[in-house]
């Protein structure tokens, strides 16, 4: 058995204006008693957020200026492209070209092209009849060059990944089908600029290139793939992906080997759930360093009891799902880790669902430190809750992350976006980590990141730059890291996985205050 590492994203996206009427939970800055209220969340622009029917939504700053941007995807109504101006949220989708009417399940960006601006891989359903689409960011305006890219599926889409699997430095993208084999397309790049039709004009725009790798990949896997998430599980230098496979389907976890093939492992490592019913299955698995020992422990989301496996640190893991709390059969669709109390403990989301009802319990899991976790989900959150997707982020840049939920019911469901209350104290205490590539135009998916205290070595964190998570959503958002009182320096550690090396890259000695309401950026080439 080769060691196991698992690497996980505890990236976070959410929206919430300032100057929006807010109702004070006593948490005011400087208060030491407030710091022990529970989390608390007050809703940002309800009317803009109220449509039903969403599914997945994810962050990124896709047209370049400085804060977060939300996509989310509807249920046959029309996509939003929410532009953050300065804390308030418009909808720019229909001007930009993003405004699809079709049933969207799955939204991943990336920058494919190289250009320094976020592209968005858009998946349907089987229902819509129209086939996958990607958009090319050319300076904030969206144009569908799916056409003759050969990544234009037809099908039951769920989680895409842009990821860069054969360390060659640009971004390939994976495709999970819940009805058809999962789908590896590896970027090829620009061969070079295709002649002009006429010869006076100028040489159109270089061909970019898709080639379809599934079969000698291995990675076909034809199992209903709902959730993946990819790290360098192994700490060989490449990225591999868990599979969360649903409707009995044992899950899958594919070992990168480095040569262009994968090897799946899951029963090898006793994480393949084998035996199950019809009615249970995996949905979604979210990866952090919840016990903050150094390695990265894997929360699945599933139909059925949810589970944590606690990674040993030698290769091997452990469930020690507290069948009380974490391990309760919710009907579970979605999972998402945050630090939302700034403890320097990740802290678990868990979305449920049920057809046709707007308003399934969720659970918001507070990280008690020992294994031990209390459920303390606001009581305005239960309302309309989120049934698939939820996104962390923080998008008003006060330091704490604010929450993004995403509910598909048709009539009953909303969109909502929720700004976290935590003091302003204690909101100051955190640091967010952008792991950029060397040309420090574009955040590099499935590079670690850990915080240390620079005083002690005590790890404080460690992150994942997303990969999928959520509910079949890749967003593009800077690592999070809360930082408890008394920490005055933290050291950053961020570690560029690719083409079999793992290189790392400093930063000591880090002042947080330095970047309060803005990320530190870290590239790849020091």
């Amino acid at each position: 058995m080769r060691r196991l590492s698992l690497f996980v994203h505890a990236l976070v996206t959410a929206c919430v204006a300032p100057g929006n009427d807010t109702t004070s939970t006593g948490m005011s800055s400087g208060d030491p008693a407030a710091e022990s209220l529970p989390p608390a969340f007050d809703r940002v622009q309800p009317d803009l957020f109220a449509i039903p029917g969403a599914q997945p939504n994810a962050w990124a700053d896709f047209d370049r200026d400085g804060d977060l941007d939300l996509f989310v995807g509807m249920r046959y109504s029309a996509n939003h492209l929410y532009r953050n101006e300065g804390g308030t949220f418009v909808d720019v989708a229909p001007e930009l070209g993003l405004a699809d009417i079709e049933d969207t399940r799955a939204a991943a960006w990336g920058d494919y092209d190289g250009d320094g601006d976020l592209d968005l891989y858009v998946g349907h359903s089987a229902t819509a009849a129209t086939p996958n689409r990607l958009y090319r960011n050319d300076d904030q305006i969206f144009v569908d060059v799916t056409s003759g890219l050969g990544v234009d599926l037809m099908g039951n889409t769920r989680q895409p990944s842009w990821i860069d699997y054969d360390g060659d430095g640009d971004l390939d993208l994976f495709v999970a089908m819940r009805d058809q084999p999962n789908r590896l397309f590896r970027n090829d790049g620009a061969p070079g600029a295709l002649p002009a039709a006429d010869a006076s004009a100028a040489p159109a725009a270089p061909a970019w290139t898709f080639t379809d790798v599934t079969t000698e990949s291995g990675l076909g896997d034809p199992r209903r793939t709902v959730g993946v998430a990819w790290f360098d599980y192994d700490r060989d230098g490449d990225l591999d992906v868990h599979v969360s496979n649903q409707n009995g389907d044992e899950d899958a976890f594919f070992r990168n080997e480095g040569d262009g093939t994968f090897v799946d492992v899951a029963a090898e490592l006793g994480m393949n759930h084998p035996g199950r019913g019809e009615e249970y299955g995996s949905v979604a698995p979210a990866v952090t360093d919840y016990d903050n020992d150094g390695d990265l422990d894997l929360f699945i989301a599933t139909y059925g009891p949810d589970i944590l496996w606690s990674n040993n640190g030698d290769g091997t893991f452990t469930d020690v799902t507290d069948p009380a709390t974490l391990g309760v059969d919710y009907h579970s669709t979605t999972a998402a880790w945050a630090d939302v109390d700034h403890d320097a403990r990740p802290d678990l989301i868990v979305t449920s669902y049920l057809s046709g009802i707007a308003a399934v319990e969720d659970h918001l899991f507070i990280n008690d430190g020992g294994g031990s976790f209390t459920n303390a989900l606001p009581a305005n959150l239960l309302e309309h809750g989120p049934s698939h997707g939820v996104a962390w982020a923080d998008f008003d840049r006060d330091g704490d992350l604010d929450l993004s939920i995403a509910n598909n019911d048709e009539t009953g469901g909303t969109h909502h976006l929720y700004r976290n209350l935590l003091s302003a104290d204690a909101a100051g205490r955190s640091l967010q980590v952008a792991a950029m590539g060397a040309d420090g135009r574009s955040m590099v998916p499935g590079a670690e990141v850990q915080l240390l205290d620079h005083d002690t070595g005590a790890i404080l964190g460690t992150r994942l730059m997303d990969t999928g998570g959520g509910y079949c959503s890749q967003g593009a958002t800077p690592a999070h890291f809360g930082i408890p009182a008394g920490v005055e320096r933290v050291d950053v550690r961020v570690t560029y996985v690719a083409g079999g090396v793992r290189s790392m890259v400093v930063r000591e000695g880090v002042f947080p205050p330095d970047y309060r309401g803005r990320w530190l950026t870290v590239r790849s080439d020091g």
